[in-house]
């Protein structure tokens, strides 16, 4: 791996040489998390999980789990509210 030259611009964009986004297979909107200290910088891909399919996760655990205990009610939630507020 070679290293690769950019420049900082006006506005403080960095461009992501051509060589190393092909590489890292980095697309247009994808997310980087950026680290500094002193005269280092470190970049590194973020990956959060769709939001969809979080959403359709969960709603598969919630069927699994209103199959086997039926549906919760009000009183199921306010009683687990109250329970976790005792434990802290």
């Amino acid at each position: 791996m070679e290293e690769e030259v950019t420049v900082v611009s006006t506005r403080g964009q960095v461009v992501i040489p051509q060589d190393i986004r092909k590489r890292m297979r980095l697309k247009p909107k994808d997310r980087l998390i950026v680290y500094g200290e002193e005269d280092t910088i470190i970049m590194k891909r973020l990956e959060l999980p769709e939001l969809k399919e979080t959403w359709a996760k969960i709603g598969r655990i919630m069927k699994e789990r209103n199959k086997k205990y039926g549906k919760l009610t009000q009183a199921d939630i306010d009683k687990e509210i109250a329970d976790y507020r005792a434990g802290k």
